[in-house]
């Protein structure tokens, strides 16, 4: 009876465990039935288990024909993972991609992924791989000229693709269209399955303007169609033109005709066409951009002549024609030039009327007629010309005074080769009057040493002028007047001296008189007003048996003379003395530097003024510069995280009046951080920044100390503390309950979630001190899980893959917690399923303890009573159930102490994974 018991609760234990494995998915092994590849490149072929077995090897294999496969190329046995140069060792068991490294076009096929459990179950999937070569483009230009045309052939070849590429032309962006042009294309296969095109694009060149052909060339390896560009030859239309320019060599004219070609592409072909048998000099030029054909003709004889200029270039439809028709020569006559004197017409012929005693007269002739030049002979009265009448380019010019004895008829001849012209004039001198002389009047002024010198004259007057001077009031100065006489003429000359500098602008005016004049001339001289001095003051400050001093310098660049530099103190009439020194740059510049030291305590908050004189200013100038009382430095301290780096930022902020800021961070010797010092300064003061970069490990929980030292010794200390952090735990929110051994140790938490229910959350909490910190959840496969916040969130319907270990770690620098728990995926048939289970379990446990109850009652009715209750439960304790063991004469007391012996405790203990 009692096996019978045990049996049935076997089977009732083994038909739970039976229908905990419901609900659970088929195997599945995820994959792609095709990857395209390209040669040279690297691609992965992925293959993945997802089935619940146990693998104990996996493997890629290369599937060589309908019926027999190759060995394992790679993948994961017993001795550990293995892989080839084609494919590399896998990641895991059940993820089993891999990186081909496509070598070859012999590497497309078929791949056979491979699973096998360790119940000897095999699964697999199949990959073909595609591969696909990327084509190499070449383009070149040739050239060829065919009946005088000359015709260009650009060729594009895409070589080795697959599969076959294809080729299409651009001109300036657009597809090739017009009839100009022929494109022939021809396609080569090759023994590995890769095939080569090739197009050749051919158009005359002098049709053809865009100086660039783009092939463009469409293959699948190519994210975008690739455009390679060449450069071809253009033509361009060249500018022609014809000029005639006039030349003379050795002694003869000659018409120099070119024919001009600029901006052409290729050279045009001139010619020049002259109808004439004579042998002419003829010259071709050419540089980078232009042609010149050119002739010489003599002058005389191709008066007249038409000379054309012929232009051959492919641009043009017929040749292009230019014609110069050269002038004819002609000479009229001639006459005389305005050149200021008097002229008359008497009888057809010009009469010239000088002054006696005139002087640099010059009678210009001038000819009618276009002659290039032409010669000139003058003469007077059929004879020579006069002495002091000369003919100087062309011009009689009278050498000194006019006299009489150059009066009289003269003729002038012009000629050039057969043209001739002839010009008859009269010259007559008139007396010379007796009237005044007026003078020559000039007033300008310079500098000589440290004056100003202005000077007047009125020269070669008769008679003498008289001269005085107008000047503003309140100046004077030195003056004196010369006078001298020259050939019956007279000259006076005034001079005036004044100072080199004056504060403001001067005017002078010189008054002349003279019996000529209607009034008197007054001539104006103004003499600028004198540069003021440049005064710059500055100071710098030291230290001394630590004491500071301060040391003023004050300098003023001024013309000279030099300026008068002195020291005054505050608004009174404290004066100290400095040290000048002068520096002269040039005759009328000077630099003079003064300055002067004194103890800073002495003048603190008062101003020293530099007072400088000079006579460019009209009252003296002061600069001041104040001297600062001395502050104690101003220093901070902070401590601070840094947003993208895990070392934290001490930083320490000095203010003071030192030059150089001694800043240092006070921390131990095998403590390693980076320092910074950055220093600026604003007027007589010295920011300084120093920071220090460490990881929060070194320095927890501790004072960072600054120390900063002036420099007469003294230190000033400033200390910012470290906080001390820490995280204690993780825990769990939502209702969890242990998971145990068979022991009844518990192992770890665990918690349930719904089946195809979606956006489920587990809610996680953080203890700690930490004011902020990380928080990331992963499977038992290490994939992470989607985190908002302090929640795990489930966004997709719950499956029985979300099912398993769980393990959350939350981090702040080198502080980390993590807490593991068991994830149950809990669907409607599986908890019916356990609800039967267990109502049976627990029908199937009361009525074996209905069964027991009554076997023992049946027992203790037919045991005798024995004398001690010793003997009965020694007795119960060795044989239970045995039928020996009964006892006769049990009395009602017996059977009390004997069901108090005899009490019973059944367990069951069901265990499930649920």
């Amino acid at each position: 009876m009692g096996c019978s018991g045990l049996l049935i609760l076997g089977l009732v234990l083994n038909v739970a465990h039976c229908l905990e494995t419901l609900g659970q998915s088929d195997m599945i092994i995820e994959s792609k039935e095709s990857i395209t590849a390209v040669l040279g490149d690297d691609t992965y072929l992925s293959c993945r288990y997802l089935g619940g077995s146990q693998i104990q090897k996996a493997a890629w294999k290369r599937q060589v024909n309908s019926i027999f496969k190759s060995r394992a190329l790679a993948g994961i046995s017993g001795k550990g993972p293995f892989g080839n140069a084609v494919l590399s060792e896998p990641e895991s068991l059940t993820n089993l991609t891999v990186k081909m490294n496509v070598s070859g076009v012999e590497l497309e096929g078929e791949y056979i992924c491979e699973f096998e459990s360790e119940e000897e179950d095999s699964f697999a999937s199949r990959t073909f791989v595609t591969i696909l070569v990327r084509p190499i483009i070449q383009v070149l230009v040739d050239a060829e000229t065919i009946n005088g045309t000359h015709y260009q052939s650009v060729s594009c070849s895409a070589i080795g693709g697959r599969p076959p590429p294809q080729i299409r032309w651009l001109i300036d962006g657009l597809p090739v269209t017009h009839h100009l042009f022929t494109v022939n294309a021809s396609t080569a296969a090759h023994s590995n399955g890769t095939s080569t095109l090739s197009s050749v694009l051919r158009f005359p060149t002098h049709l053809q303007d865009d100086d660039r052909v783009t092939c463009e060339v469409q293959h699948p390896t190519l994210p975008s169609p690739a455009l390679t560009t060449v450069r071809v030859e253009t033509y361009a239309r060249p500018n022609v033109s014809i000029e005639a320019a006039m030349v003379q060599r050795g002694g003869t004219e000659f018409w120099v005709v070119s024919c001009l070609s600029s901006g052409g592409r290729p050279d045009a072909d001139i010619s020049l066409a002259l109808n004439t048998d004579d042998e002419l000099r003829r010259e071709n030029n050419t540089d980078s951009d232009a042609q010149r054909s050119s002739v010489y003709l003599p002058a005389t004889r191709y008066e007249g002549h038409n000379v054309t200029c012929a232009f051959v270039h492919p641009k043009f439809t017929h040749p292009e024609t230019r014609v110069k028709t050269l002038p004819s020569f002609y000479l009229t006559g001639a006459r005389l030039m305005d050149s200021g004197i008097k002229n008359g017409d008497l009888q057809g012929s010009d009469w010239l009327k000088l002054q006696e005693g005139q002087r640099d007269v010059v009678i210009g002739l001038q000819v009618t007629g276009n002659v290039p030049r032409y010669n000139v002979t003058c003469k007077k009265d059929d004879g020579l010309l006069p002495d002091g009448v000369e003919l100087v380019d062309g011009r009689l010019a009278v050498q000194g005074p006019v006299e009489h004895r150059q009066a009289g008829p003269y003729e002038c001849t012009f000629s050039y080769h057969h043209h001739r012209a002839t010009l008859h004039f009269n010259i007559t001198v008139n007396p010379r009057p007796a009237r005044l002389v007026e003078p020559a009047i000039e007033a300008y002024w310079w500098r000589d040493g440290g004056r100003r010198v202005i000077e007047c004259s009125a020269a070669d007057a008769v008679p003498a002028a008289n001269m005085s001077w107008l000047l503003p009031e309140g100046v004077s100065g030195d003056s004196w007047f010369n006078f001298t006489s020259h050939n019956g003429s007279q000259s006076v000359r005034g001079v005036f001296l004044l100072p080199a500098c004056l504060p403001w602008e001067l005017t002078a005016v010189c008054v002349i008189n003279h019996a000529a004049f209607e009034k008197p001339e007054n001539r104006s001289i103004t003499l600028p007003m004198c540069a003021r001095p440049n005064v710059t003051v500055n100071s710098s400050t030291d230290w001394k048996d630590g004491e500071r001093f301060t040391t003023v310098q004050c300098s003023a660049h001024s013309v000279a003379p030099a300026a008068a530099l002195t020291w005054r103190v505050g608004g009174g009439d404290d004066i100290i003395s400095g040290l000048t020194e002068t520096d002269v740059r040039d005759e009328s510049l000077v630099c003079v530097r003064s300055s002067v030291r004194f103890s800073s305590a002495a003048y603190a908050g008062r101003n020293v003024t530099c007072v400088v004189q000079h006579p460019s200013l009209e009252q003296p100038e002061n600069r001041s510069i104040h001297i600062p009382v001395h502050k104690a430095p101003e220093l901070s301290v902070s401590v601070m995280r840094q947003q993208h780096s895990r070392l934290w930022l001490a930083v320490c902020e000095c203010t003071a009046e030192d030059v150089r800021a001694h800043l240092a961070w006070v921390v131990p010797e095998n403590v390693k951080g980076q320092t910074t010092l950055q220093s600026e300064f604003e007027g007589h003061a010295t920011k300084a920044r120093l920071t220090y970069q460490f990881p929060l490990e070194s320095h927890e929980g501790q004072d960072l100390t600054c120390v900063y030292q002036l420099e007469h010794g003294a230190t000033e200390e400033r200390s910012v503390r470290i906080p001390k952090y820490r995280i204690t735990a993780v825990r769990v929110l939502n209702h969890t309950t242990p998971l145990r051994s068979r022991s009844g140790a518990a192992l770890i938490q665990r918690l349930s979630l719904e089946e195809n229910q979606r956006n489920q959350k587990i809610l996680l909490q953080v203890d700690g001190n930490v004011p902020q910190y990380e928080l990331s959840c992963k499977r038992a496969d290490g994939s992470f899980v989607h985190m908002e916040g302090l929640k795990m969130a489930f966004q997709a319907a719950i499956t029985e893959r979300d099912e398993g270990l769980y393990t959350c770690t939350a981090s702040f620098y080198h502080h980390t917690a993590q807490v593991q728990f068991h994830v149950e995926v809990m669907c409607e048939e599986k908890l019916l399923a356990l609800v039967s289970v267990i109502g049976t379990s627990s029908a199937a446990a009361v009525a074996i303890l209905a069964i027991v109850a009554l076997w023992v009652c049946c027992k203790i009715h037919r045991r005798t009573t024995f004398k001690n209750q010793e003997s009965l439960s020694t007795f119960l304790m060795q044989e239970p159930g045995s039928p020996e063991g009964k006892r006769p004469g049990e009395t009602q007391a017996d059977s009390k102490e004997y069901a108090h012996l005899v009490s019973y405790s059944i367990v069951i203990d069901q265990k499930s994974t649920v």
